[in-house]
């Protein structure tokens, strides 16, 4: 399938088929319950504070984009045993208690880079992820219906089920598993503002919400919600987010300093790591306190001869290593991994003895994911760097 150019970026938000379909779905939002409480984010904080004092690390990983069919156990066990599991190797390296988050329950929309795309039955919306439409390439499936969005509150309400289910059978000590998504479909997310009796109001979509590259915009509305909201909030930034924008996110996100308030994931690629330099230094000027963690994949993301999205395991270690090296040597706090992982035994990025096929490729659904054994060998990298 070919990109069509998108001409104007409307913030990725779809045009909803329906508009007045849209005021009822968000209507009935509105009066569901809340998916997290405001209590789970006073714990978390206590969490994200610690890493803060560089006693705990975060490793957050999941799907690149999840599915609205996959919320029973038979698909959420994988996952919430994948990420206790690498917790458990993470603290075994770093001798340091995990704060483990997923990409889970919520990361249902994704931003595209083009509106459009040329398939066989011609010019069709792009898929946007599970909560606007599906990726089926025909004109039905294409269209963003709002009633989607009721599907992927259910879907997210029976993943923190089975994420609860799977806590209370396994006979052993667990560490909680935090939820996160990109907060970019705002239909979706506004309507699940839900405000406390102090005056307070909290995003209950999921304990930790972060705002894409593609919507990081000062006037955005994206910055302007969250700013409102009393989660942790992190950004995606990459060496074309200047320190003068830096500076205004943190005033504009952690007016009051709060510890774990805010936290940068940086997604520069292999090749840029080193200009992370001068965005630490703008943030360290300003006292507000921020978390810094490695994206290693984003920016490092090719395309093959035949169109196919490609990551290597060697460049992510590069890059990884660039951002410990501009971290410790301004003594910023080196918070952790973000990655986009499957518990699944398949492989779709290159490296550790992986050499997928531009078939196999080709049918990976949005971005290529690590494997257990691709993930294990980015946190011995994390941990051997660490001890230089």
């Amino acid at each position: 399938m070919q990109a069509v150019a998108c001409e104007k970026p409307n913030w990725q938000q779809p045009e909803w088929e329906n508009e007045s379909e849209l005021i009822e779905i968000t209507k009935k939002l509105q009066h569901l319950p809340p998916l997290i409480s405001h209590e789970d984010l006073i714990d978390l904080y206590k969490q994200l504070e610690q890493v803060w004092l560089g006693n705990a690390v975060i490793f957050q990983a999941g799907d690149c984009a999840e599915r609205i069919s996959e919320c029973d156990n038979a698909a959420v066990f994988p996952k919430v045993r994948f990420l206790h599991h690498m917790s458990q190797v993470l603290t075994g390296l770093t001798g340091l208690p995990v704060v483990t988050v997923g990409r889970i329950a919520g990361q249902y929309a994704k931003p595209r880079s083009q509106h459009q795309e040329i398939c066989a039955e011609g010019v069709l919306p792009v898929w946007r992820g599970d909560c606007v439409n599906r990726p089926e390439a025909t004109a039905e499936a294409r269209c963003p219906l709002p009633g989607r969005m009721l599907l992927s509150y259910h879907a997210a309400a029976r993943t923190l089920g089975s994420i609860h289910e799977y806590q209370n059978t396994v006979h052993q000590p667990l560490r909680r598993v935090w939820t996160s998504h990109e907060a970019l479909l705002l239909d979706y997310e506004r309507a699940q503002v839900r405000t406390l009796p102090h005056g307070g109001r909290y995003l209950s979509s999921t304990h930790w919400p972060w705002i894409g590259i593609r919507t990081l915009d000062l006037a955005g509305p994206h910055i302007k919600l969250l700013s409102q909201m009393d989660n942790p909030i992190a950004c995606k930034i990459s060496d074309a987010v200047s320190p003068a924008v830096l500076i205004q996110l943190c005033r504009q996100l952690n007016p009051r300093k709060i510890p774990g308030r805010l936290t940068f994931i940086a997604r520069f690629g292999a090749s840029k790591i080193q200009r992370l330099g001068r965005a630490i230094d703008a943030v360290m000027d300003t006292g507000i306190p921020v978390l810094w963690m490695c994206d290693p994949m984003h920016g490092n993301t090719r395309k093959t001869p035949m169109g196919n999205k490609r990551r290597e395991v060697s460049e992510m270690m590069v890059e990884i290593a660039g951002f410990q090296q501009q971290i410790a040597e301004r003594h910023a706090c080196c918070a952790g991994l973000h990655l986009e992982t499957t518990a699944d035994d398949i492989a779709e990025c290159f490296g550790s003895g992986y050499q997928p096929d531009e078939q196999t490729l080709q049918r990976v659904l949005c971005d290529p994911r690590l494997n257990a054994r691709q993930t294990n060998a980015l946190l011995t990298h994390w941990k051997n760097l660490r001890e230089i």
